[in-house]
């Protein structure tokens, strides 16, 4: 049952890979012949039983993704201004722009609209969006859309496995609140939960970790900041500032001892039920509570099924083996939820509690005493720590060498101390037992500061997906028990994914990558031994997007940053980028705001003439001259051009018109290969003259989904087409990777290479292309 289980597993992760569904029909059938041949035939009997679940997998969760891509916004919908009723569903989070919240539109009005929606509030002062309110609202709505990019955030992904048919924003002054609370019991729960968070920023007010403490009572992150986020992350204790499995264990735990203790006080309570069978009840109904207080995350649930699991043997009499619970709880989470496959929680969870079974199955230390509990957590530590291993570096590409000391002492802090006195501070009146788990929590995160430390996190390259296959093998050798021969020969195994190969980058050439930032710039380019960043892109995009692209793709150290101008959309995510990576020289606008825990590279102006040698390839600064570094902004945006001997890449920032004259009448060539497109395709730029002079084969407009500018503008592309370029665009195809080889130069879309299914059919018509003609140096 348990390979049965793993299997129909299996078909589901499959399917949430593919580039389209498939029809459901055809493994119906295989599903229902593997059960028959099974039946029929003992000797294939498994291998029959493991091809119908993992087809019984694929045609599940097909009919399951059907259904909910039918329940997307109408594409005839996007951007029109829409009149809708609905309730507002879950808690409203804050943001740095706004509220966001879910809504649901009244069931009346379901024509072309999704069951649920994602909105956000720009007016300020916001309204005071509660769950439960029933609102009428004029809304601009638009398509699940996200930003694709090579070590980023699904968002689209993200919105499907949540039921987000649609996104939007509430206009700032048509909306009216028609009913302060409709009853239903999704809506008492979150109202019930957002009286918790009042009462909680009620008692701890502006405290630095008010934010980490409605975290751990209710599961909402909204309010930790991007400080602690990185404290948390450079520690490795993450999984402990949200509700996770090891607190509901705790919290149940905790509640059945005491129910135990209560309940063996009353002779007559004993008598008719045994304290320990009441006490266990007690204990999966706490955890029931707190799971749903917590918004039933991966984490809780597959805890809550573990120990409802678990109870339900021991009250029956049975004796299941935990592996077997594992598994049925791995079953129920995929059979509710076959998208939480697609989140990193599901497999930091699953596996790291599955490789902490592995370690301690059948190897209960008879010995007993303090030293034998010490051994077993030091053995669960290192379990966890090797079962995250893996995951840790293919998804996030770092790993906290600090995290099992910092685990060591935040464990017991924060899950036995921290979390039980806020869920008991938020019943008693006087605020005190928020304010003691408050500075509790803000001690340890003092004692943590010095593990913080960038030396003490390793950081790589993306590694291969097939890298995890024998590191699965290296952690189950490395976990056998002491005494068994040979089982250190499997960190040999691990060596591709903690080592991995990046194609080499000959001399003379380049790599380029256009990341997608949404409404902004943030171009990487690199040569063999040499890296540049140009621009960052916006706060919000940018700081999501650029440093795990740099991670991904195996960048330590930026040896220039150059930020074109000082807009918003170009420099926005300079701190962010700043405080992840080691920068050498900064060249250009010099950010607002700089890391305050860093010095501050050197910085000198980009000024037309400046050019250099890396490692073969060329890089020439063409604007501004001296005499425009008072203009607009824009107007004083740098030009960097890199050539190659087969290629040429022109990145103009946001010059308008005259500026593109300008370049016109300079010695230096502008024609190039590629050029990401000035102003992100506005009217103001991209003159005929200009776009002649450059004769792009392939132009790049880096611009927002369905942005307010409307960039790029349509008469611009068209501009573009007459001149016989190809145009692609961020909005539609993700991030663009540039290949400047040396035999020729090359362009991909990150969305025409890594399709889903619940990306539009028309999202990219960015195809491979590849350009043989070797071109001079100019």
């Amino acid at each position: 049952m348990r390979l049965v289980i793993i299997a129909f597993v299996a078909g589901v992760v499959w399917l949430q890979w593919q580039a389209s569904l498939p029809a459901v029909w055809p493994y119906l059938l295989l599903a229902a012949a593997g059960v028959i041949t099974a039946c029929y035939s003992h000797t294939v009997r498994v291998v029959a039983l493991l091809l119908a679940a993992a087809s019984l997998g694929v045609a599940y969760t097909g009919w399951r993704a059907e259904a909910r891509l039918a329940e997307r916004l109408n594409p005839s919908l996007e951007g029109e201004s829409l009149k809708i009723t609905g309730t507002v569903v879950g808690l409203p989070q804050s943001t740095r722009y706004g509220p966001r919240f879910r809504f649901a539109p009244d069931a009346e009005q379901a024509n072309g609209l999704p069951p649920l929606l994602l909105l956000n509030d720009y007016a300020k002062p916001g309204s005071n969006w509660q769950p439960g309110q029933r609102w009428a609202l004029q809304v601009k709505l638009k398509q699940p859309h996200g930003n694709a990019n090579p070590g980023g955030f699904d968002y689209e992904g993200w919105l499907l496995a949540e039921g987000i048919g649609g996104t939007g924003n509430v206009n700032k002054l048509d909306r009216r609140l028609l009913d302060e609370f409709v009853l239903r019991p999704i809506h008492v729960l979150h109202r019930l939960r957002a009286t918790l968070v009042s009462r909680i920023q009620h008692a701890l007010g502006a405290r630095p970790y008010t934010g980490v403490i409605v975290a751990l009572v209710v599961g909402e992150q909204s309010g930790i900041s991007q400080t602690q986020w990185q404290l948390f992350r450079a520690t490795g204790i993450t999984h402990l500032v949200s509700i996770s499995g090891l607190h509901i264990t705790l919290v149940a735990s905790l509640f059945a001892t005491i129910f135990e203790w209560l309940w063996r006080r009353s002779r007559w309570l004993t008598t008719r039920c045994p304290a320990r069978q009441a006490a266990l009840l007690a204990g999966v109904l706490a955890a029931l509570a707190y799971s749903l207080l917590a918004g039933f995350s991966v984490p809780t649930q597959r805890t809550l099924f573990m120990l409802s699991t678990s109870a339900l043997a021991l009250l029956s009499g049975r004796h299941l083996a935990v592996s077997t619970i594992w598994c049925a709880a791995l079953a129920v989470c995929v059979l509710l939820d076959p998208w939480s496959v697609l989140a990193a929680g599901f497999w930091l969870s699953f596996l790291t509690v599955g490789a902490m079974l592995w370690a301690l199955a059948g190897r209960q230390d008879q010995a007993a005493g303090w030293q034998a509990t010490l051994q077993q957590w030091g053995a669960v530590q290192w379990a966890a720590t090797l079962g995250s291993l893996p995951l840790l570096l293919i998804l996030f590409q770092q790993l906290p060498l600090s995290s099992p000391l910092a685990n060591a002492l935040a464990i017991p802090l924060i899950s036995a101390i921290v979390t039980p006195l806020a869920l008991v501070g938020t019943l008693e009146p006087s605020g005190l037992l928020l304010q003691l788990a408050h500075y509790l929590l803000g001690l340890g995160c003092t004692l943590l500061m010095p593990l913080s430390h960038p030396g003490s996190i390793w950081t790589q390259a993306q590694p291969a997906s097939w890298t995890l296959l024998p590191a699965g093998i290296a952690i189950a050798v490395l976990l056998l028990p002491r005494g068994v021969p040979g089982r250190w020969l499997g960190i040999w195994l691990l060596l591709p994914l903690a080592f991995p190969l990046l194609s080499p980058i000959a001399m003379g050439s380049f790599r380029a990558i256009a990341f997608d930032v949404g409404q902004g710039l943030s171009v990487l380019v690199q040569t063999q031994n040499h890296s540049l960043l140009f621009d960052t892109g916006p706060e919000g995009g940018g700081s999501r997007v650029v440093p795990g692209g740099l991670r991904a793709t195996g960048v330590r150290q930026l040896d220039m940053l150059m930020l074109s101008h000082a807009d918003s959309d170009h420099i926005g995510a300079a701190a962010a980028v700043l405080s992840e990576v080691r920068t050498l020289k900064l060249s250009g606008a010099l950010p607002q705001q700089l890391p305050a825990n860093l010095p501050p590279p050197p910085h000198d102006a980009c000024l037309a003439g400046q050019q250099w040698l890396w490692d073969g390839v060329q890089f020439d600064v063409l604007h501004p001259v001296r005499n425009d570094l008072n203009s607009s902004d824009n107007g004083a945006s740098c030009v960097l051009r890199i050539s190659a001997a087969t290629g040429s890449l022109l990145i103009p920032g946001d010059i308008g018109r005259v500026e593109e004259a300008g370049l016109l009448t300079q010695s230096t060539s502008v024609q190039s290969d590629v050029l990401l497109i000035p102003h992100h395709g506005s009217n103001s730029s991209s003159s005929a003259a200009f776009i002649a002079a450059v004769a792009p084969k392939l132009a790049i407009a880096s611009n927002g989904y369905r942005n307010a500018f409307h960039h790029p503008r349509e008469a611009v592309v068209t501009r573009y087409h007459n001149a016989g370029a190809t145009v692609w665009r961020s909005d539609r195809d993700g991030a663009i990777n540039l290949d400047f080889g040396p035999n020729a130069w090359s362009a991909s879309s990150w969305r025409d290479m890594h399709p889903r299914y619940w990306q539009p059919t028309e999202a990219t018509q960015a195809k491979r292309i590849v350009a043989t003609t070797r071109l001079p140096l100019s």
